[in-house]
């Protein structure tokens, strides 16, 4: 057997696992940009008015909103598609990555037993990214009690596997 045959799949966006108290659901990619250097300036000309996001902060109910990876970078997510092109404006890069995350959503953890055991991390850092089942992924909070998850695509089967195991205990 090599290493790299996975035996298990990623899930498709409306994929679920339900297990005791907890839903897991795959949601859709939508319109989503990595931007590097003035976030400030980038945010002001694609999104004005964006919400920046930390670790477990609240997404805004509707409209675009930048989910914070570094310092100088973020991943922006608007409900419309870009209109800039990928590379170099004044003092910003864009690239667009509407694929470079899959989404997912967690209900039903009132308690956050379950996203304690996913991740160490209990917020208030200005970076959305944390160690999420042992992956480096983005972590904000609905205006419901909902956690939203987005994995990196590469490590999405293994991720979704993790979840599917610790959701029935």
């Amino acid at each position: 057997m090599r290493e790299r045959d996975w035996t298990n799949s990623a899930p498709e966006a409306g994929d679920v696992i339900k297990g005791p108290g907890i839903t897991v659901q795959c949601l859709a990619p939508g319109q989503a940009a990595i931007i590097s250097g003035g976030l400030d300036a980038a945010i002001a000309s694609l999104a004005p008015g964006a919400a920046m996001i930390g670790l477990l902060d609240t997404l805004p109910e509707s409209g675009a909103y930048a989910l914070r990876i570094a310092r100088d970078q973020v991943l922006l997510c608007t409900p419309e598609p870009f209109v800039a092109a990928s590379g170099w404006h004044g003092d910003y890069a864009l690239s667009v990555a509407d694929d470079l995350y899959v989404p997912l959503q967690i209900e039903g953890d009132a308690d956050s037993t379950f996203l304690s055991s996913c991740m160490s991390a209990q917020g208030g850092s200005p970076s959305a990214m944390a160690l999420f089942a042992e992956k480096p992924c983005l972590v904000a909070r609905t205006d419901g009690a909902a956690i939203r998850v987005w994995v990196p695509r590469p490590d999405m089967a293994e991720v979704w596997t993790r979840l599917a195991l610790l959701s029935r205990v």
